[in-house]
């Protein structure tokens, strides 16, 4: 894994970068952003050049001894903690304290990545805490986290923190058709519905029961607008069955209503979310206005906030159903 792997980042990217050639590289980093945004693959791709031997040596060294064994996973000299059940606890902090202290047995520099290091406990971030007062000229301490003000902020002052932005559609749609192919199934829906979260796009392309419930889901919004109340308890089964994925759902169904808004305000078809559905579509948008479309909109939005504060399942939904089929 190197830098040249990373979609998007770029900023970071050049900074780390520098901070390698240049041998400016801090002791400590949090790499902060939500799951999936690539933090993990930068602090390999960082780690990486940071324990390469040949400074002169091109981005995928796979020469020298460190990146040899980097891929192998046997060097010693990097170390990676992940959390065991729900927290990181003391006695993994306590690992990496006793470890430290041995110098690199094959590179300039030893590097720990802590992953989700925001769920260790207080006492582990108290032993790690006194790991960053004083570390070896030669460690260098990679934190990854999803919610940074977990973390104290004694620690947060000793680290250098780098934000991870999400990627664009445009980059994210791009890597989809390199690693898929054109011919993945609602590729245009997958990189918009991941919120510029490539790990989530990754893992929407390959789910096979992702794909089967968006195309569920467009079917069961046409057929609300196109049926009378007596159809409701039916339509209801299928929001029941997907219980566990409602919230899933109620987005593809903002999506769906989105883009019949897009098609009924004279837009251009390939803005789109659901472009490789247009056809169906533009067969259905007569059965809305635009009014219609907005309080839809509205009423999935505040489905969705009642559901999250533990209303009444069926009766939220049936209510939902109902409004849905209004005039």
């Amino acid at each position: 894994m190197g830098f040249d792997d990373i979609i998007g980042q770029t900023e970071i990217v050049n900074t780390l970068k520098r901070a390698v050639k240049n041998d400016h590289a801090g002791h400590a980093y949090v790499f902060s952003g939500p799951e999936g945004i690539g933090k993990g693959m930068m602090a390999e791709a960082f780690a990486r050049q940071l324990l390469c031997l040949d400074a002169d040596a091109p981005e995928r060294c796979e020469g020298c001894t460190a990146c040899r064994l980097l891929d192998e996973g046997t060097n010693p000299d990097f170390i990676v903690i992940r959390p065991s059940g729900s927290s990181i606890g003391i006695d993994e902090i306590r690992g990496i304290q006793s470890d430290i202290i041995i110098k690199p047995l094959y590179s300039r520099r030893k590097v720990y990545v802590i992953v989700n290091a925001d769920l260790m406990t207080v006492q582990a971030q108290n032993c790690l805490l006194k790991i960053l007062e004083e570390p070896p000229r030669y460690a260098v301490i990679i934190l990854t986290v999803s919610n940074y003000n977990a973390l104290l902020e004694t620690i947060r002052s000793r680290t250098i923190r780098y934000n991870f932005k999400r990627n664009s559609i445009e980059e994210v749609t791009g890597l989809l058709r390199e690693r898929f192919g054109s011919s993945l199934k609602g590729i245009d829906f997958i990189a918009a519905y991941s919120g510029g979260i490539i790990g989530t796009a990754l893992k929407l392309a390959e789910s096979e029961e992702f794909i089967s419930l968006r195309d569920r889901t467009i079917d069961m919004v046409f057929r609300i607008a196109n049926s009378g109340l007596d159809a409701i308890f039916d339509i209801y089964d299928f929001f029941d069955e997907n219980k566990d994925n409602i919230n899933t759902v109620l987005d593809i169904m903002q999506m769906v209503y989105r883009d019949i808004m897009l098609l009924k305000t004279n837009q251009k078809e390939n803005m789109l979310i659901n472009y490789d559905k247009k056809d169906i579509i533009l067969s259905n948008a007569d059965a809305f206005t635009v009014q219609k479309l907005i309080r839809n909109i509205e009423l999935v939005e505040q489905t969705y906030r009642n559901l999250k504060y533990n209303a009444n399942f069926q009766l939220s939904i049936e209510a939902m159903l109902m409004k849905l089929q209004e005039d």
